[in-house]
């Protein structure tokens, strides 16, 4: 059976130590940051099965 990050996310732990995301809306209230950037992520790397202690580290200018 082939298994990848999408079909058994328990099976494979990868740590990645940077993502940049840009261009997030301004109305976007930070209490919804961390899920807005979890659902872009996802988006645009869809073999990703789940993202596990997302810490968002601020803006840069």
């Amino acid at each position: 059976m082939i298994h990848s990050l999408k079909s058994a996310p328990d099976a494979y732990i990868v740590c990645v130590p940077t993502q940049i995301v840009e261009e997030i809306p301004a109305n976007i209230p930070p209490a919804l940051l961390a899920e807005y950037i979890t659902d872009l992520i996802l988006q645009r790397s869809p073999t990703i099965g789940r993202i596990r202690d997302l810490c968002v580290l601020g803006q840069i200018s």
